[in-house]
C-alpha cells in the first residue's frame, strides 16, 4: 500500500475539526494548496471544501477528508501536518 501524500497528527485533526464547525456552511472537508511566497518560496493555503473538485488528490485521515490542489501535491509529499497555538 503506498504512503499518503500527507497525514494529520491528533492536534491538526483536532483545529481542523474546530474550523469546518464554525463554516456558514456545510462542508466536507478542507482543501489544501500552494501559492508563491516571493523570494521565502512557497505557502500553504487551507479552504473549505463543500464539494470534491474533480482532479484534486484525497486523503482521508483521523475521519478527516482532505483534498490536495494538483500543484501543491509534490511539495507535500509525505509530510505530517501539524498545529499548535
Amino acid at each position: 500500500m503506498p504512503l499518503p501524500i500527507m497525514s494529520l497528527t491528533d492536534a491538526a485533526a483536532e483545529r481542523i475539526r474546530e474550523i469546518m464547525r464554525e463554516s456558514d456552511r456545510p462542508v466536507v472537508g478542507v482543501r489544501v494548496g500552494v501559492r508563491n511566497a516571493g523570494c521565502a518560496g512557497m505557502s500553504y493555503t487551507m479552504d473549505y471544501v463543500e464539494a470534491p473538485i474533480p482532479g484534486d488528490d484525497h486523503v482521508t485521515d483521523k475521519g478527516l477528508e482532505v483534498y490536495i490542489e494538483p500543484k501543491a501535491t509534490l511539495f507535500l509529499l509525505g509530510t505530517v501536518m501539524d498545529y499548535e497555538e
